[in-house]
């Protein structure tokens, strides 16, 4: 094969690569898993400012920093929704397959080179590595990299040039070997497998010159003074250090070394990685021809071990291996990652090889199988990616598929159509609620959405305008207040390609509304606190307070008796009349006497901060009776506070204050 042609072909499959890695980007995989959530978070960490070598994910786990520094600068362009992270990992991909292509056609060929980039560009899990978001998608690239430095370094290509290589692939090398023990733990297998390199180099009959020794130096000097800061927080925060996390989860009782062994090599090519976040489960991490060729190749190199650009990817296996097979779960594709690009070498070669101890007149008939195979191994990742993988239940789980299919239909509506998110809040420690995955997944983060607690609170938009309500978590439809869930009855409940179930309401109640203020007059009657300047007497709602709110009136239990122990809910509407304070909570009292507090809330079941000029808030407020309240008659008030300071929102008439606080009525409390 001529270098012309396989430029030609190499360029086609890049192509191709990119049509599979970035066809349905923002749909496939469906969502976000937990790994990737947590790479997510240390980047926006580090936008923040917070650099650190090791960050710190609690329970004595660290994190390198350097993939999320750079997924943080390049997401300040791209957009941090799941597209603009997805994008860094897909270019990185990509020039892993350029530089793998240069990689093989220098060591054994233009055969060999576009051969090892056909393998990996029609394998699931480089596809899937390339569609995800973590710091392992930089291994593959750091490994091949690091070939090709100490390939161009010493000279080690199928046809060596006889001058002395520039010392700009030495600065090269010494770049890659620091910067790389801040990417991933494996690192250090990299840089024993390139010391291993470098003292066979040395040792080989063609001694080194003097001078390339001179750079080999000057490529360890580079390498030390950017790996110094690793260093010494490795020696502050020894629990966080890559060198403790290379091989820390495993355990011989566990998965003893033999069965390890075993189990790793069944996933190459037969049994296959289980986790659905890694693959579609039981499929081999290559087919069996592909393995054969495979396994030709590694046998051809480790025949010719002793020319340098046989024994390169031979001793990078060896070394690299322990990080695979080691690992927790066997096997794990994972782990895998680091061999990537020298199992592709060893399988151009095996092709390579092949191919030209063939007479003449049978290659055309390898050239044509391995078409077939190539277009064999291109419908298989088809069907497996684009129908099977996804449709998984257990895929659709890890990756949170319902958050993430509302936010691919948020990014489309939530422009053009108000949208409110029903969510219940993350308790504190618990990790990130639903509301929290659906913004980390949008590419639309300025979209005007408001937000609110729908079990106790609901926001009818622009008096009761069309809106939609969109139920982060399937459970929260069901578990609204019956009062609450009555308004959501008037809407229709949403069922279009894309959506899940039971997630989209779309209403329109502002007639509704309306005639449900209007009642208030003459159902809810309202009065001014007895301390008010101007004396108590009968307000009419609506009734303006400082702060931008507006009490619009009230709704509460038919029952006019309540026992000691027993719950009195009350239902306030309020009206957003331009910014609140962020901090704004609702006060529900019941008074023994106009000074004296029998029981209380204070709540509020929506971001403020969220609400729009003529925003209705529905607010359901329990207030639990002390059990040892006595019988007789309270009255209830009502009033808002800033949290921040806690000074109440002043009651106005006509622009002047009337107290601080609104009398809603009475309550009976019997003994038993």
């Amino acid at each position: 094969m001529s270098s012309r042609t396989s430029y030609a072909l190499a360029v086609g499959l890049l192509l191709l690569a990119a049509v599979l890695r970035m066809w349905t980007l923002s749909a496939l995989p469906p969502g976000l898993h937990d790994e990737e959530i947590t790479d997510i978070r240390v980047a926006e960490t580090a936008r923040q400012g917070i650099i650190e070598v090791f960050y710190d994910l609690g329970g004595g786990e660290g994190r390198e920093s350097l993939y999320h520094i750079l997924l943080a600068a390049i997401t300040s362009f791209t957009g941090r929704g799941l597209l603009g992270y997805q994008i860094v990992s897909v270019w990185a991909g990509l020039l892993t397959l350029a530089l793998l292509y240069v990689l093989a056609a220098r060591l054994f060929g233009p055969l060999a080179g576009v051969s090892a980039l056909a393998l990996l560009v029609v394998n699931l899990w480089t596809t899937l590595l390339s569609r995800s978001i973590g710091r392992e998608m930089l291994l593959p690239l750091l490994v091949t990299g690091i070939l090709l430095t100490l390939a161009r370094v010493f000279g080690v290509f199928r046809r060596v040039r006889p001058h002395p290589p520039p010392t700009t692939p030495f600065a090269a090398l010494g770049l890659l070997l620091g910067l790389g023990f801040y990417v991933h733990p494996v690192h250090f297998l990299l840089v024993l497998a390139s010391m291993a390199f470098i003292v066979y180099m040395v040792r080989a009959r063609r001694r080194v010159s003097r001078r390339a020794l001179g750079y080999l130096g000057f490529s360890l000097l580079v390498m030390i003074i950017f790996a110094t800061p690793y260093l010494i927080s490795s020696l502050r925060l020894p629990q966080l250090s890559g060198a403790g996390r290379l091989l820390g989860d495993y355990t011989i009782p566990q998965n003893p070394p033999l069965r390890a062994i075993g189990e790793s090599l069944s996933g190459l090519f037969f049994s296959g990685d289980s986790d659905p976040a890694h693959n579609l489960p039981g499929r081999p991490l290559f087919d069996l021809v592909s393995g054969a060729l495979l396994l030709v190749g590694a046998l051809v190199a480790l025949r010719n071990w002793r020319q340098p650009r046989y024994f390169l990817p031979v001793i990078f296996t060896l070394v690299l291996s322990p990080a695979a097979i080691l690992a927790l779960n066997t096997p794990d594709f994972r782990a895998m990652t680091g061999l990537l690009p020298p199992l592709a070498l060893f399988f151009g070669l095996g092709v390579s090889t092949l191919y030209y101890s063939l007479p003449a007149a049978s290659r055309r008939l390898m050239a044509a199988g391995l078409v077939a195979l190539l277009a064999f191994n291109l419908l298989w990742l088809g069907r497996d990616l684009f129908q099977f993988w996804p449709n998984l239940e257990a895929v659709q789980t890890v990756y949170h598929s319902r958050i993430g299919q509302l936010a691919r239909y948020l990014d489309t509506t939530a422009d053009d159509l108000p949208t409110l998110i029903c969510d219940t809040p993350a308790t504190p420690g618990a990790g990130l609620s639903s509301t929290d995955l659906l913004l980390l997944m949008m590419n639309r983060k300025q979209a005007p959405l408001r937000y609110a607690d729908c079990g106790t609170g609901l926001v009818l938009m622009d008096g009761g305008a069309r809106q939609q309500i969109v139920f982060a978590d399937p459970q929260m439809l069901h578990g609204m207040h019956p009062y609450l869930r009555r308004w959501i009855e008037y809407g229709v409940l949403l069922d279009q390609p894309g959506l899940p179930a039971s997630a989209v309401v779309e209403i329109n109640v502002e007639r509704e509304l309306a005639d449900t203020i209007g009642r208030f007059i003459t159902t809810a009657p309202v009065g001014y606190a007895p301390e008010a300047p101007g004396a108590s007497g009968a307000a009419t709602a609506p009734i303006r307070f400082g702060g931008n709110i507006t009490f619009l009136g009230y709704e509460r239990e038919p029952t006019e008796m309540y026992v000691p122990g027993g719950i009195l809910t009350f239902i306030t509407y309020w009206r957003a009349d331009g910014p609140i304070p962020p901090n704004l909570r609702l006060f529900t009292h019941v008074l023994s006497d106009p000074a004296s507090i029998a029981a209380q809330t204070d709540t509020i079941s929506v971001n403020v901060g969220s609400l729009h000029n003529r925003d209705v808030l529905i607010q359901v407020t329990f207030v639990p009776l002390p059990t040892s309240i006595p019988g007789g008659i309270y009255n209830v008030s009502i009033g808002a506070y800033d949290a921040t300071n806690n000074v109440r929102m002043g009651v106005l008439d006509d622009e002047q204050q009337r107290g601080t606080r609104l009398f809603v009525g009475q309550i009976s409390v019997a003994r038993r």
